[in-house]
């Protein structure tokens, strides 16, 4: 029977036929359109079932992502919701009885891009931040948050010209697995901090009193990494952190209040839990005396570099009090954007 009756016969489930001496894997789509696996391109440690991997169909190359039946669901939510988003990687198909969703593929990510493309024009990062602002408005004019914006969540392809010249073609926000509507405006307060600790926002941290606020820190310091601030941002070596008996999560916050203080108490306020109060002031004394040793390490300083106007942009989405810091509208109206265009 030939492979694209077999797909119309059998609309869900995983199918397998012979190539030569390889047994190809293929996933029948909700649409009915059948997907060759390929390459896999990240399988969990723990549980090989949930696996992501590059497949072809129809000369197109996408994404075949096995999820846990939670997200899955949530992404259907997510999928009704959002559906024709220009700026949100949204599934396009899906296998309702295999948990699997399939993306559009993307060449790179930011992180990857600017790691191996420091010469990458300064319009095209102004380019995808513009695009990556868009994607967070629409996620929060419908009361949700992102949660782990980060640059290697920000998903590109570009074209390059016979001279070199490159030009971003693409730009999506994707990965949904933490995102949460919040319910009437209130806070989420989750009993451990969610998403990358290299990204979060102080509130993040603590996993209390998390807002789309939050999303606006995270995206502040993705304009930092996009316009070369990362050697500010990154930590290199969890392990040495770890044998001195820092954890990521300390390094982080102490960075960051190095940076962005001092603290207010406004983000006190923020965090409910006694604990973690005691921690983000044990990490703003820290930041303190790094900061009267190296007067140097405060944005103000350093940030100077990236011009007036974005230096002014970055500093209302880093502001250390949540409810101060600026809003995805007030980022989208914001000059810098026309004297980048």
């Amino acid at each position: 029977m030939p492979l694209n009756r077999l797909a119309r016969d059998i609309p869900f489930g995983r199918l397998a036929h012979r190539t030569g001496l390889r047994m190809v894997s293929t996933i029948v789509g909700q649409s009915g359109r059948v997907y060759f696996q390929g390459e896999v391109l990240q399988r969990h440690r723990d549980d090989h079932n949930l696996s992501i991997f590059k497949a072809e169909s129809e000369n197109k190359s996408f994404v075949v992502k096995h999820v846990p039946r939670p997200f899955y669901n949530l992404s259907l939510r997510l999928g009704a919701e959002f559906a024709g988003s220009r700026w949100l990687r949204m599934h396009i198909d899906c296998n309702q009885e295999e948990a699997v969703l399939i993306y559009p593929y993307y060449k790179s990510t930011l992180l990857s891009l600017i790691q191996n493309n420091s010469d990458f024009p300064s319009l095209q990062r102004h380019k995808i931040l513009r695009h990556v602002a868009e994607a967070i408005e629409e996620l929060h004019n419908k009361s949700w948050i992102h949660i782990d914006i980060k640059p290697d969540n920000i998903l590109l392809n570009w074209t390059c010209d016979n001279e070199g010249n490159k030009t971003v073609t693409d730009v999506a926000l994707g990965d949904f697995d933490i995102a949460c509507k919040l319910e009437d405006g209130h806070a989420l307060q989750t009993p451990y901090a969610i998403g990358n600790a290299m990204w979060r926002s102080p509130e993040g941290q603590t996993g209390t009193g998390v807002t789309k606020a939050s999303d606006i820190f995270s995206f502040g310091l993705v304009c930092i990494y996009t316009l070369g601030g990362g050697p500010f941002l990154l930590l290199n070596d969890y392990q040495e952190l770890i044998q001195h008996g820092i954890t990521p999560e300390q390094a982080t916050l102490t960075r960051h209040f190095s940076y962005f203080g001092p603290v207010p108490e406004g983000l006190l306020m923020q965090v409910s839990n006694e604990n973690w109060r005691r921690a983000l002031k044990s990490a703003s004394r820290a930041a303190e005396q790094a900061v009267n040793d190296d007067p140097g390490l405060r944005f103000t300083e350093w940030g100077a570099e990236l011009g007036p106007e974005a230096q002014n942009l970055i500093s209302g989405m880093t502001n250390l009090d949540p409810t101060a810091r600026t809003t995805i509208n007030q980022v989208l109206s914001h000059r810098w954007w026309q004297e980048t265009n």
